[in-house]
């Protein structure tokens, strides 16, 4: 057995978070990323503001605006803010490795963990409840916490108590099945609340296209449209989310070896990597692996490994993870 060989991605203990693959780059173009959204929607409010004391557009438009990117220049501000710019800061400390979560407790989402006199209290989605309840080991910088395999930090804070209503957290051994169908539930939360959201926005069209003083302005077949392609939309993810929520069997992984270079971080924040494997057929392909999971690129180039859901197919695209973990994403494999 090769004991050297890496199994999964995690920080480097005892030595500068910043020598974690990928960590720098992903909470740079975060920072950046956040920051440039809260800005251009803060803008976007202000200028709602001013068509709403102008009155130019009518109601709707102005209303539309602030509703809508008030809201997300709060988001994006706070997570910059008391996200990627305070992980930034501390990146040339190391990671403390946390075994075993003697004490550890759990109310719903949030997870509180006895540490050095005190609790750090971190909200933790279902998958990752699910993967620290089995694993019982996590990585602390300052109040941020890491899973084993997990590249994207979980904020958390030190309180004096634990969450109220806390109950003990037990050891729960999970099974890839179960935490394949947890993070299908957690991604169909995340469809119904877009599919909610498109419907306002169509809503909204609608309002605009009634509203707007101006008949034969363009803004009214437009706000039209948008209405239609909304109601679409939103028919779109509700079926989604529905399909996300269907039972699934109980995955079969096929392991491949992959030569790669470093993970890469592009402007939108995605983490992407590009190699060569060899299909269980014999045929040597480029595999491509990049999605809405930063964590499953990072672990192929950290591992040299690709777990792969089912039996991969030249020239088609397959759902790849990390076994035991909750990191899940595509791959695409070349013809």
């Amino acid at each position: 057995m090769d004991h050297s060989r890496i199994r999964v991605l995690e920080p480097p203990e005892g030595i500068p978070a910043r020598n974690m693959p990928v960590l720098v780059g992903a909470l740079d173009r975060s920072a950046t990323t956040a920051g440039t959204l809260a800005f251009t929607t803060a803008l976007l409010a202000v200028l709602g503001l001013v068509l709403l004391v102008n009155r130019w557009y009518g109601i709707a438009v102005p209303v539309f605006l602030l509703v809508f990117t008030t809201p997300i220049s709060l988001y994006y501000g706070f997570l910059t803010v008391a996200g990627s710019l305070p992980m930034r800061k501390l990146v040339d400390k190391p990671f403390r490795l946390v075994n075993g979560l003697d004490g550890a407790v759990v109310a719903g989402s949030r997870v509180s963990v006895p540490l050095d006199g005190r609790w750090l209290v971190v909200r933790l989605p279902a998958p990752f409840r699910a993967q620290l309840a089995a694993q019982r080991r996590l990585w602390v910088l300052g109040r941020f916490v890491l899973l084993p395999g997990v590249l994207s930090p979980r904020r958390g804070a030190f309180r004096d108590a634990p969450k109220k209503g806390s109950a003990p957290f037990a050891v729960e051994p999970v099974s890839p099945g179960r935490l394949l169908s947890l993070q299908r539930r957690l991604l169909a939360s995340y469809y119904s609340l877009s599919a909610g959201l498109t419907l306002v926005v169509a809503a909204f069209s609608v309002w605009i296209a009634l509203d707007l003083p101006d008949r034969g302005s363009i803004l009214v077949p437009y706000a039209n449209v948008l209405a239609v392609l909304c109601v679409l939309g939103t028919i779109g993810l509700v079926i989604t989310a529905l399909v996300m929520t269907r039972p699934v069997p109980e995955p079969q992984w096929t392991e491949l070896a992959v030569v790669s270079g470093p993970a890469s971080v592009n402007l939108f924040g995605m983490v992407t990597l590009e190699g060569q494997t060899v299909l269980p057929d014999g045929r040597q392909v480029t595999v491509r692996a990049g999605g809405s999971d930063p964590s499953l690129a990072a672990n192929i180039a950290a591992t040299g490994r690709l777990w792969v859901l089912g039996v991969p197919v030249g020239g088609k695209a397959a759902k790849a993870g990390v076994p035991g973990h909750a990191v899940f994403g595509p791959v695409k494999f070349g013809s």
